[in-house]
C-alpha cells in the first residue's frame, strides 16, 4: 500500500470565511476525510472499526500553516501513518497548491476508542505493519498545553446532534469552530492562523453545555482557549495569529 495518500480538492465558497480562506473546521474535514479514505483501502476506516465496536480518536494536533487555500482553489490533501506505538499511532497530514508548494503541514496523535467501555485500545501492529507504520520507541513530542489561571471572555454552548461523529462524541471540527468563535470578528478578518497546537483531553458528549473560554494576547498575538464541561477540560489550544 502506497504510504503517502494524496486526494485532490477544489476549495468551495463554502469551506471558507468572509475573507475568502479555508475555515480552520473544514481544514480538520478535509484532514479526517483524506485520513479515513486511506484507513478504508486497508480495511481500517470508520465503518471498518465500528462493526469491532471501536473508533479513531485524535488526541493531539499541532498544525504549521504557511498559507491557508482560498475558494476556488485547487488543491491536493495528502496523508501518511509516521509510526505507533503500544497505544498511540501518529499521522501527518498537508497541503500542497497546484506549484506542488506545501502550504498546511500537519502532526498527529489518536487513539482506537473501545466505544462501549470508552477506553483506549492497544494499537494493532498488523494494521500498522500493513500500512507501513514503523514501531516508535520514543514518542513524538507535541507542545505541553497547560490552562491559564484565568480568561478574558467565554461563551457557552449545547452540544447539538449534528455536532457528533459516529464516536458519538463532539467532533474534531466543532472543537475548533467554538475556539474560533470567540475571537473578535475584526480580528478574525485582518489576522491569519500561523500554528495550532490542540490537545483533546476529555470527551464531550450529547446535551452536554461547554464553555469555550478565551485570552488574546495581542502584543505576541497568541491566543489561549480552554474549552471545559462541568468544570472539566475537555481541550486546550494555543494558536498564533500574523496579520494579513
Amino acid at each position: 500500500m502506497e504510504k503517502i495518500f494524496k486526494e485532490e480538492h477544489q476549495v468551495t465558497y463554502g469551506d471558507c470565511d468572509e475573507t475568502g480562506k479555508i475555515q480552520l473546521p473544514k481544514l480538520i474535514e478535509h484532514f479526517m476525510k483524506v485520513s479515513n479514505d486511506q484507513l478504508t483501502q486497508g480495511n481500517a476506516g470508520i465503518h471498518d472499526l465500528l462493526k469491532q465496536n471501536l473508533g479513531w480518536v485524535v488526541v493531539e494536533y499541532h498544525l504549521d500553516l504557511e498559507r491557508l487555500p482560498e475558494a476556488g482553489e485547487k488543491i491536493t490533501v495528502t496523508t501518511n501513518g509516521s509510526g505507533y506505538n503500544r497505544f498511540f499511532e501518529y499521522r501527518d497530514c498537508g497541503i500542497i497548491d497546484s506549484t506542488n508548494k506545501k502550504m498546511v503541514d500537519v502532526k498527529s496523535q489518536w487513539v482506537i476508542l473501545d466505544l462501549k467501555n470508552r477506553k483506549i485500545t492497544e494499537a494493532d501492529s498488523q494494521m500498522m505493519e500493513k500500512f507501513g507504520n514503523p514501531y516508535l520507541k520514543h514518542m513524538p513530542r507535541f507542545k505541553r498545553l497547560r490552562p491559564l489561571k484565568d480568561y478574558e471572555s467565554s461563551k457557552t454552548y449545547a452540544v447539538r446532534y449534528y455536532d457528533l461523529d459516529t464516536n458519538h462524541h463532539l467532533t474534531n471540527s466543532v472543537y475548533f469552530d467554538w475556539m474560533i468563535d470567540t475571537l473578535p470578528r475584526e480580528f478574525l478578518n485582518s489576522h491569519t492562523a500561523k500554528s495550532v497546537d490542540i490537545s483533546f483531553k476529555k470527551e464531550v458528549q450529547y446535551g452536554d453545555q461547554a464553555v469555550s473560554e478565551l485570552t488574546l494576547d495581542q502584543d505576541t498575538l497568541t491566543s489561549y482557549h480552554l474549552i471545559s464541561n462541568q468544570g472539566e477540560i475537555s481541550a486546550l489550544a494555543e494558536i498564533s495569529w500574523r496579520e494579513n
